[in-house]
């Protein structure tokens, strides 16, 4: 009813723009012609007529051939000009107030539909439903049903948008309906969700992270608190990744290689490092596999089941750089100063390893971000740099230059802010316990999907961290007016040198690293920060207080 009263209401109005566009048009000396628009009307079956302003249209035109109009006489050209533009204007408002009234017409006729079939719904719940009010008022909420299809078909998404949805009919009462004393509650209509992949507008969608029961939306599939793995076939080849120039780690890492090649007839990968140390220190180690080439390492995924690390947090990283694609489970033993991804001791390894191999264990999905440096001198993005996967965070400081940095920031299509300070943390939810945290940031659980968006000592104390979803895509530039250059690090290492219009695309990799849990995730989150941080460790306060 409403929409159908704006309609009417919006063809009112172009009555009265044609009403000023023929008052502020020039006149010509003495002569004045009066150009006026008849009111339209609308007949009960909606046709829409426009005799008023079509005749006034045809009298302008008229006009104009029996003008004299002299070459000489700039003043009739300008008033020929000027009625020319009149009856322009008459023919849109004509079209324009045309178009509304069919638009109202329309509305005004789906709600004396829709009316229609509340009254007959009504009618029926008194008297009961009769066959022929029962076939009457189906065909009406049919015809209604398809109409109201077929005009929003346009506006709505259909099968791949979040708005699909279906209209539901009451159900006739039976002959054992409730009194009239009882409150009728009417249906949920159902609808869908479509979840796209990060933003992408292709039509292909994943629904797997959403359930819906009669309506109501719940997160199903995210809000499971573990992540079991369970082997389908036995695991058959170990990558073990060490931590270097440790004796204690090159001791432990011979013997666990000892172990599971006698009791579990294991194929085994070492670094080429590794190798060499060794097959030099003893000769039964012949056995163990490494790789010559980056060919060969980019493979490494369908030859290995299972990585081991041997060290600290900085091991994990390096085994992850070590993948671009898929990532084999990691089981990270604790042989080092940080253990936020290191839970399994070392001392239990046949235990621990045993529990992996042979039964379900917990894990944790760590997402990575892949980031690409586009220069300002690549004239097309097929000339760029190859990406870079980090686990931790990506670092943009100001390095040696004493100038503040000065980044724009845009998120997806929005610009977000420009970062003046000594630099910017964009991190993984993995990394919050990293750089970011000593920069600020929140500590966040591994498995929160999300980006963190750290400043490091912003000139601004206005300027606090964020968290932004794990779809979005930023992009930071460098702009040309940037009095220094800026620095990029990627976990830690691999610093490149970014100028005035080169710029930065971080999203998450569709590749995470799935770490075993020595419990589950959150038990070992919350270890990692008790133990590794003191997190809230203070002395208890003393009981000998004054008595209540």
């Amino acid at each position: 009813m409403e929409k159908w009263r704006t309609a009417e209401r919006r063809g009112k109005g172009l009555d009265h723009a044609a009403m000023s566009a023929d008052e502020t048009q020039p006149k010509a000396c003495d002569e004045r012609i009066d150009l006026s628009v008849a009111a339209s009307y609308q007949a009960e079956n909606g046709s829409i007529t426009t005799v008023g302003s079509m005749e006034s249209e045809k009298a302008a035109y008229a006009f104009l051939p029996q003008t004299p109009i002299e070459s000489t006489d700039d003043h009739l050209v300008e008033f020929a000009e000027a009625m020319r533009t009149v009856a322009k204007a008459l023919r849109q408002v004509a079209e324009g107030k045309a178009a509304a009234q069919a638009e109202a017409a329309e509305w005004k006729r789906k709600y004396e539909l829709e009316k229609a079939v509340k009254a007959h719904k009504h009618h029926s719940l008194i008297k009961g439903c009769s066959n022929c009010v029962k076939d009457k008022l189906e065909h009406l909420a049919s015809k209604l049903t398809l109409e109201t299809a077929s005009a929003d078909q346009a506006g709505c998404c259909g099968n791949h948008g979040i708005c699909s949805r279906q209209i539901l009919q009451d159900q006739c009462p039976g002959p054992n309906r409730k009194s009239d004393d009882d409150k009728i509650v009417g249906q949920k209509a159902p609808f869908r969700l479509s979840w796209g992949l990060n933003g992408d507008k292709s039509g292909q969608h994943k629904h797997d992270f959403v359930s819906f029961e009669k309506g109501d939306i719940t997160t199903a599939e995210r809000s499971n608190k573990q992540i079991l793995l369970k082997w389908e076939s036995p695991p058959q080849t170990v990558l073990f990744v060490t931590k270097p120039n440790s004796s204690a780690v090159h001791t432990l890492c011979s013997e666990m290689i000892r172990w599971l090649k006698e009791h579990n007839n294991m194929n085994i990968f070492v670094e080429p490092r590794v190798s060499k140390e060794l097959v030099t220190e003893d000769s039964y180690f012949n056995f163990i596999q490494t790789w010559d080439n980056d060919q060969e390492m980019k493979t490494l995924h369908t030859k290995v089941d299972l990585i081991v690390t041997l060290g600290g947090d900085g091991t994990v990283l390096w085994a992850a750089s070590l993948f671009r694609g898929p990532v084999p489970p990691v089981v990270a033993f604790s042989l080092g100063s940080l253990g936020f991804m290191t839970p399994f001791p070392s001392e239990q390894y046949r235990e621990c390893l045993g529990n992996v191999l042979k039964r379900p264990f917990t894990i944790t999905l760590r997402s990575r971000l892949q980031c690409q440096v586009i220069r300002d001198a690549a004239k097309d993005e097929v000339e760029t740099e190859e990406p870079i996967i980090v686990l931790n965070e990506i670092t943009i400081d100001r390095g040696m230059s004493s100038y503040l940095t000065y980044l724009e920031c845009y998120c997806d299509s929005s610009f977000v802010t420009c970062v003046q300070g000594d630099g910017l943390i964009i991190s993984t939810t993995s990394g919050s316990t990293a750089y970011s945290l000593a920069a600020g940031g929140s500590m966040v659980h591994p498995q929160v999907p999300g980006i963190l968006f750290t400043p490091i000592c912003p000139h601004s104390l206005s300027f606090r961290p964020l968290i932004l979803p794990e779809y979005v895509t930023l992009r930071v530039q460098i702009p040309f007016n940037s009095r220094g250059q800026a620095w990029a690090s990627f976990d830690g290492k691999g610093r490149i040198q970014l100028g005035p219009g080169d710029a930065l695309i971080c999203s998450i990799s569709p590749w995470p690293v799935p770490t075993a849990c020595l419990v589950d995730s959150t038990t070992d989150f919350l270890r990692s920060i008790h133990e590794g941080l003191h997190w809230n460790l203070r002395k208890s306060q003393s009981l000998d207080g004054p008595a209540a």
